[in-house]
């Protein structure tokens, strides 16, 4: 089942973003205080959602925002995390998108953003099935402070 994530749901979506955030590679610590503040605020928050796979307990997670677009004033939605445990992956996958758009078109988006990690090219082939079109890809260089 597909739904919204309620405040019972956040240790197992703080245990999701914490292997969504190993297997993204990226050399910053994970903060689990931070974390569960953020699940507060993608609860509470008109303008953020956090939608749940629950097949056998809570085993994905898509949580996003409503903003301006950086270069336009443009109403967008812009995921924030999306990770399903891979053996969970399949067919829930399309669910879980399809709701956030429903959310993002609800909300008065004109575009709906995702992210994906890294050189993998499976998200890539996957978000373009599904009408998505490549706008940027970003770069992260850890610089010392």
């Amino acid at each position: 089942m597909i739904r919204r994530a309620t405040t019972a749901d956040k240790f197992r979506v703080l245990l999701l973003a914490k292997n969504f955030h190993e297997a993204s590679g990226l050399p910053i610590p994970f903060n689990a205080a931070y974390a569960s503040i953020l699940f507060d605020q993608f609860l509470t928050d008109p303008e953020k959602i956090c939608i749940v796979l629950d097949r056998d307990g809570v085993q994905g997670v898509l949580a996003a925002q409503v903003g301006l677009l950086p270069i336009a004033p443009v109403r967008a939605a812009t995921e924030v995390i999306w990770w399903i445990e891979p053996e969970y992956r399949g067919k829930d996958a399309l669910h879980m998108l399809a709701a956030y758009e429903a959310w993002a078109e609800e909300q008065g988006c004109s575009f709906v953003n995702m992210v994906g990690l890294g050189y993998d090219p499976l998200p890539a082939k996957f978000y373009e099935r599904r009408g998505y079109i490549a706008a940027e890809r970003h770069f992260m260089k850890p610089i010392a402070s």
